[in-house]
């Protein structure tokens, strides 16, 4: 057997492979005894016909047609051994050709490759972030707005009230402006389920980017979503009633960071509007707020205190997420990546299975959204392409990451997670044992400690602040390496 191995540009590789003819002719042998047993041959026994009468009867193309077929799979396997050629997923047999020796011609899709070239020199700032006072304040009405007494209204809409409402937005495009949104957004197809735009009587050609049909807001002073100046707009409005209004975003709040300096129009439609009656902010509340929790507190300096703490660490990890991200897209830029086309098609197929899941669970299929968006499954690929070659690209090199910072998890790592998962439960911990312990669940919280290790590791590296390779090969597996 001869093995030529060709390259392709589309990160594949073309095998082509020269047999001897002998060979062929023992699988045609085969072929035609496989054939023979399927009919009966006048004459003959099933299976016991001669070649030659199988080759009367048949033809020589089909004898020829399953003397390939079981060949094929044999002579692929052998080339891949022989090549050390590692693929992504099934080769197909482009060709097979008679003369002048019997040859076949595979193309096979390579596992994807990624050179990090310079990944270490990724730099950014990172920001600290620091909670505010205002936050904090905002954060303890909430909890006093668990506590509050509730009772429907029959009046309109007060400041203090909480609505529910059906609620809509979507920004104006002034002139000059580009209109189309992001390839990520318009992989979301902006209908209904029952078939209607998103649109419900608001004008204009800009990006929706609510669509609640049952919000529920407290409309006190800490709350300003979902705009400035919003809870003033639905001040006096009755159960039933439509209101359309415009506001307009600060230029320069991080609170509203992707539509600042925008303008936006809303609908809303009020549902249901009830008064509510907060309980005083004194240390009663902390005691109430906290009795379930494992240390309750005491006092309402003690709440605030811990309420800060908690939105601290969940701003600072919400700071490490979107600047790893951003320095990992540095990475990939620097990256020199290659993977073939069927790794995008097997993406794509599973943003369609989980839409299909989603869907199911709102009592319809993907088959019912196609329908209704006029699109078959080809044109929907087509739609999250980009953001599949995006992810793809992504996963690749954070992958390729882990592996040259040898992040890895030990099992000591893995049981100690599980056993901070299972102390949630408190005396139910050890009935749950049997169900939390399990091997696919060890399994999920390995992959979640090694993304959160790589992912601090890449932190790290956009900081400027990584140990050395050397030394971070020393680090034991499953500690220093998936802190964080």
């Amino acid at each position: 057997m001869n093995i030529q191995t060709e390259r392709l540009e589309n990160h594949t590789a073309r095998f082509t492979i020269a047999i001897d003819a002998a060979r062929l002719d023992s699988a045609k042998q085969e072929a035609a005894r496989k054939l023979s047993r399927r009919v009966n041959i006048p004459g003959f026994r099933k299976g016991k016909a001669p070649y030659k009468i199988v080759l009367q009867y048949f033809g020589e193309g089909a004898i020829i047609e399953d003397a390939v077929e079981i060949l094929g799979n044999k002579i692929y396997a052998e080339a891949l051994t022989e090549s050390q050629i590692d693929p992504y997923g099934p080769g197909e047999l482009e060709d097979f050709k008679l003369e002048p020796e019997p040859t076949f011609v595979f193309v096979v899709p390579l596992q994807p490759a990624v050179t990090l070239n310079d990944y270490r020199e990724a730099r950014m700032e990172f920001v600290l972030p620091e909670v505010t006072d205002d936050q904090v304040n905002r954060a303890l009405t909430q909890i006093q707005e668990q506590f509050a007494v509730i009772e429907e209204s029959s009046r309109p809409v007060e400041l203090g009230n909480r609505v529910a409402m059906e609620l809509y937005a979507k920004t104006i495009v002034e002139e000059g402006e580009a209109a189309e949104a992001p390839a990520e957004e318009k992989a979301d197809d902006h209908e209904d389920h029952d078939g209607h735009d998103h649109d419900h009587g608001l004008e204009g050609n800009g990006e929706e980017f609510i669509h609640e049909h049952n919000a529920v807001l407290v409309l006190n002073e800490e709350n300003e979503q979902p705009a400035p100046g919003f809870r003033e707009a639905l001040v006096g409005a009755a159960v039933g009633e439509s209101r359309e209004f415009e506001l307009s975003y600060p230029d320069d709040s991080a609170e509203y960071e992707d539509l600042a300096g925008k303008r936006a129009k809303f609908k809303v439609v009020i549902k249901k509007i009830e008064n509510m009656t907060l309980p005083a902010m004194n240390d009663d509340l902390a005691v109430r707020a906290t009795e379930k929790q494992e240390k309750p507190l005491a006092t309402l300096l003690e709440l605030r205190i811990k309420v800060r703490e908690d939105l601290q660490k969940a701003m600072e990890n919400e700071a490490k997420s979107k600047f790893s991200a951003e320095v990992l897209d540095m990475m990939v830029e620097k990256a020199t990546i290659g993977y073939p086309d069927v790794l995008l098609n097997d993406q794509t197929d599973e943003y369609l299975e989980r839409m299909d899941r989603d869907l199911r669970r709102q009592g319809l299929t993907l088959d019912d959204y196609m329908r209704i968006t006029n699109k078959d499954r080809d044109a929907l690929k087509v739609d999250y392409r980009e953001i599949a070659i995006k992810n793809v690209r992504r996963s690749l090199v954070l992958r390729e990451v882990m592996r040259a910072e040898k992040i890895d998890v030990t099992e000591a790592a893995v049981s100690e997670e599980i056993e901070k998962m299972l102390a949630q439960f408190g005396e139910q911990a050890e009935q749950l044992r049997s169900a939390v312990d399990t091997p696919s669940m060890r399994q999920n919280v390995r992959n979640e400690l090694l993304e959160r290790g790589v992912l601090d590791r890449i932190v790290e590296i956009g900081k400027g602040e990584a140990p050395a390779l050397d030394a971070a090969a020393e680090t034991p597996s499953g500690e220093a390496n998936t802190e964080g």
